[in-house]
């Protein structure tokens, strides 16, 4: 008795607990397996826990975690979002063949509601919502947004229904923002919204600087700025920092969203108007050293300007030979840096090789660069022969020299340079694009 009553003074003098459970365990089984492991991979990617498939197609991965965290489940090339919290036993089960349709958790309604939301999302055809008239696009975003919060309700309490709940709310009001533009980027004519159209942004506090810590919030102020342009300005930008000094109070939303708008910027477009840009920037922007670390960046890729001299490179062709881009001094060069995986690069092709054809005895050479790595050499040399590509082909051993150089972070990659050897445009139009025509047609 004496040991009881010790043992329950032990426990009021040191708050007695049950050990917290930081174990997850998830666990399935997959129908007909389209590779050999399954992998759980953390939001940031910077954790992956795999495990093999056995003969019956099962897998039980283990692993530790402080806190709950949005998650992935990858098998084969797909994935999908998961919810997990610290102690979870989860199983699932899939059939890769209709990846989302098919997988379901046992032992997490967060990661079932997850995944439902993404098939609302995906039975969606936005590019026929974005054509609808204001009325008709506005009912079918009420009803999409109503459907997950209706899937919302039936599956989950707690702190992910919160989250939940504001992420829908903010996933449609930028869907909302973007209507405009996409209407008219979609060839429906210029759009004239009804007065009080942008009233739903009044149902959140665009200078609550919480909004600037998530993703999916941080994008929707940046949306909201980017859909409000001004014909009064010259340039977007402009119009892009006259709205943010006047719709926002927080000085740390007006430095963030300024600063990012005209990081892209610079990075993306012709800089020949960068100056009024840069000093309205530095009257908006409270830190001087974003204007200064902007200050050089626009110095560095000023050397892309029309009328700077190109880059060379020099690569072999698929003899082997060597081919340099200033080899071809006296024409215009149009150059593709794509690879073989890539597959917006190959929906490119048939453009090109119209494009080609269309060129046939112009003054103007086609030169293809490939970035494969040199293990798809063979696989580039069979694509050359397959799709009958046309121009001259080059084969750059992966991210060489010309991405550096040209600062080439995705692909494909269209460039022009002139017939002495400099810059057009190195983010030139793709030969789907019929600006590409009005382009050549010019400096030919």
């Amino acid at each position: 008795m004496k040991n009881i009553v010790v043992a329950l003074s032990a426990c009021a003098l040191f708050s007695c607990q049950e050990p917290v459970n930081n174990t997850v365990i998830i666990s399935g089984t997959i129908t007909d397996p389209l590779s050999e492991t399954a992998s759980i991979i953390s939001e940031d990617r910077s954790n992956t826990y795999t495990d093999s498939l056995d003969n019956e197609a099962a897998f039980e991965i283990v692993f530790e975690m402080d806190s709950p965290a949005y998650m992935s489940f990858k098998h084969g090339q797909e994935t999908t979002a998961m919810y997990v919290k610290p102690g979870d036993k989860i199983n699932l089960s899939i059939n890769p063949t209709e990846f989302d349709e098919t997988i379901s958790y046992d032992g997490s309604k967060a990661s079932n509601f997850l995944a439902k939301k993404y098939l609302v999302e995906e039975e969606l055809d936005f590019r026929e919502l974005y054509s609808l008239e204001e009325t008709n696009f506005l009912a079918q975003v009420t009803e999409a947004e109503s459907m997950m919060n209706g899937l919302l309700d039936s599956l989950v309490e707690g702190l992910f229904k919160t989250e939940q709940k504001r992420s829908i709310s903010l996933q449609w009001a930028s869907t909302k923002l973007n209507y405009k533009k996409y209407y008219e980027y979609l060839g429906n004519g210029t759009l004239e919204l009804s007065a009080n159209y942008y009233d739903f942004v009044e149902e959140f506090n665009i200078n609550d600087p919480s909004l600037l810590e998530n993703d999916e919030s941080y994008s929707f102020l940046k949306t909201y700025v980017s859909s409000n342009i001004s014909e009064e300005f010259e340039h977007v930008l402009l119009s892009n920092f006259d709205f943010i000094s006047k719709q926002f109070t927080n000085q740390s939303t007006k430095d963030k969203i300024s600063y990012d708008l005209l990081k892209e910027f610079i990075n993306k477009e012709p800089l020949e108007d960068i100056a009024v840009i840069m000093a309205t920037f530095k009257t908006l922007q409270s830190d001087s050293t974003k204007y200064n670390e902007l200050s050089d960046l626009v110095i560095e890729m000023s050397a892309f300007n029309t009328g700077k001299p190109a880059f060379d490179f020099t690569y072999p062709d698929s003899n082997g030979d060597s081919i340099s881009l200033s080899d071809f001094k006296g024409s215009l060069v149009y150059v593709d840096v794509w690879a073989t995986w890539c597959g917006p690069c190959k929906r490119e092709i048939p453009h090109l090789l119209e494009l080609e054809k269309e060129y046939h005895g112009q003054n103007i050479t086609f030169l293809s660069v490939s970035v494969d790595e040199d293990k798809d050499y063979e696989t580039w040399k069979d694509m050359l022969v397959e799709k009958e590509m046309g121009g001259v082909q080059l084969f750059a051993s992966g991210w060489s020299k010309i991405a550096k150089d040209y600062k080439i972070n995705g692909i494909p990659r269209f460039m022009l340079f002139d017939s002495e050897g400099n810059i057009i445009d190195v983010k030139a139009p793709r030969p789907s694009n019929e600006g590409i025509r009005e382009l050549l047609d010019l400096h030919l």
